[in-house]
C-alpha cells in the first residue's frame, strides 16, 4: 500500500464527514458543535485542492451563524463560496449559498455585492438552470429586492419539484410570510408562517422554529407561555447566561464571567429568549422568581 496516498486520503474523507455533521448541527440548532465540526473540517483540506468539502465546510459555518443571528458572522461565511469576481468556488456546492448569501447580504449592507453575485449566477446558468437552482436565484432576487419580491416569492414556491427541497421551501415561507406581514397582510402571512412552522418542527430545525414563532406572535397569534420550568429546556450554559443577565449584567460582563466572547453571549440569549416566553432582560427576573430558582 502506499502510505503517502493513503494518509492522503483520510483527511479529505475525515473533513468531508466533518462539514456534513457540522452542517446536521447547524441545522439542530447546536451551533457551538457545528463550528467545531466545520472549523476541523477546514483544517484538515487544502482549500484549493479540495474545494468540495471547503465549500459544504463553511455552508455549515454559515447556517450556524444564521441559527445565531449573527448576520455578519454568516455573510463572512458565504461570500468565499464565490470568487472576487462572482464566479463559484465550486462549480455546484458553491450555489447552496447563494440565497443565504443574499439574506445575509440584505442585513448587513453588502446588497449590491450579493446582488451582482445572483445576477452572475443567473447568467451563468441561463441557458439550463436546475429546479433548485432556479428557487435559490428566485429567492435570492425576492430578498434584495423587497419593492419587486412578490412575483419571485410567488415563483419560488410554485415550482413543482421544490417540494423536494422541504427546509429551503420553509425558508421561502418564512422570508414571504416576513415581507407580507411588514405589508399589513397579516392573515397571508400567518397561513405562510404556519405552514413553515410545521416543516420546521418536523426537521427539528430549532432556531428556524424559534425564529417562525417570534414571527407568528407579531402577526398576532399568540404562542401558549412559557411554563415556568422552561428554564430547563436550555443548556447548562444558557442557564447560566441567563441567571446573570437577569443581574443586570451585560453581554460583555457575562462573557468575561465565561470565558465568551459578547457576540457569543449575545446569540446564547438571542436562541433563549423564545424558548422562554420572553422578549426582553427585564422579564428574566420574574421568571427565575417564578420557577424558584435564584
Amino acid at each position: 500500500m502506499n502510505t503517502s496516498s493513503a494518509g492522503a486520503g483520510l483527511p479529505h474523507l475525515d473533513a468531508a464527514a466533518r462539514s456534513l455533521e457540522a452542517a446536521a448541527l447547524a441545522l439542530a440548532g447546536r451551533t457551538d458543535e457545528a463550528r467545531t465540526a466545520g472549523s476541523a473540517a477546514l483544517t484538515l483540506v487544502d482549500p484549493h485542492r479540495s474545494r468540495a468539502v471547503a465549500v459544504r465546510a463553511r455552508w455549515a459555518l454559515g447556517m450556524a451563524a444564521v441559527a445565531d443571528g449573527d448576520h455578519v458572522g454568516a455573510y463572512e461565511q458565504f461570500r468565499p463560496l464565490f470568487t472576487a469576481d462572482g464566479d463559484p468556488v465550486h462549480y455546484a456546492c458553491s450555489y447552496a449559498g447563494l440565497a443565504e448569501l443574499a439574506a445575509a447580504a440584505v442585513r448587513t449592507g453588502n446588497g449590491a455585492e450579493a446582488a451582482a453575485i445572483v445576477e452572475r449566477t443567473a447568467d451563468r446558468l441561463a441557458e439550463d438552470p436546475s429546479p433548485r437552482m432556479r428557487i435559490l436565484i428566485h429567492r435570492a432576487r425576492a430578498l434584495l429586492e423587497p419593492s419587486g419580491a412578490e412575483p419571485h416569492f410567488t415563483a419560488a414556491l410554485a415550482e413543482p419539484e421544490g417540494r423536494q427541497w422541504p427546509f429551503e421551501r420553509a425558508q421561502i415561507l418564512l422570508d414571504h410570510a416576513e415581507w407580507l406581514r411588514r405589508r399589513h397582510r397579516v392573515t397571508e402571512a400567518r397561513h405562510q408562517l404556519n405552514t413553515a412552522l410545521e416543516t420546521f418542527r418536523r426537521l427539528g430545525a430549532r432556531s428556524w422554529i424559534d425564529r417562525t414563532q417570534a414571527e407568528l406572535r407579531a402577526a398576532g397569534v399568540e404562542s401558549a407561555p412559557a411554563t415556568p420550568d422552561a428554564l430547563t429546556s436550555l443548556s447548562p450554559q444558557q442557564q447560566h447566561i441567563i441567571r446573570l443577565a437577569a443581574q443586570g449584567l451585560s453581554n460583555r460582563e457575562i462573557g468575561e464571567r465565561l470565558f465568551l466572547s459578547p457576540r457569543t453571549v449575545g446569540s446564547h440569549l438571542y436562541r433563549s429568549f423564545p424558548k422562554l416566553g420572553v422578549t426582553a432582560r427585564s422579564q428574566l427576573r420574574d421568571l427565575l422568581e417564578a420557577s424558584g430558582q435564584p
